[in-house]
């Protein structure tokens, strides 16, 4: 499975879900995201080598236009592994797919990006 995910990320045909967006306001931060044309937000991946549960953690940061970049989760620890290798974690680029679930009131939102190197 390991060597699908990378090739599919060499190939910039992966598809991954953003953990962690039920932590702190980051189910707002999704609803609010929902609001705008795709094509005007855009994340950054930052390198968290310093993060005490996994030394390859890549956090998820979402802004709209110009605005200030709120964290919304971290990529998945198994891919995170995979790209330990790239050394500009920047030169990732990582586009919104879907929002995910949110159908129902109180049912969860998430993130799906689209990761091509």
């Amino acid at each position: 499975q390991a060597f699908r995910m990378a090739w599919k990320l060499a190939k910039g045909k992966a598809s991954v879900k953003v953990a962690g967006v039920t932590k702190e306001r980051r189910q707002e931060a999704i609803e609010h995201l929902s609001r705008y044309n795709p094509e005007t937000v855009s994340f950054i991946l930052n390198r968290e080598s310093d993060n005490q549960y996994d030394r390859n953690a890549i956090a998820v940061y979402a802004s709209v236009g110009s605005g200030k970049a709120y964290k919304m989760g971290y990529i998945s620890a198994a891919v995170a592994c995979l790209l330990s290798g790239v050394d500009n974690i920047t030169a990732v680029n990582a586009r919104l797919q879907a929002i995910t679930g949110g159908f129902y009131a109180d049912m969860v939102q998430g993130l799906r990006l689209s990761l091509s190197i």
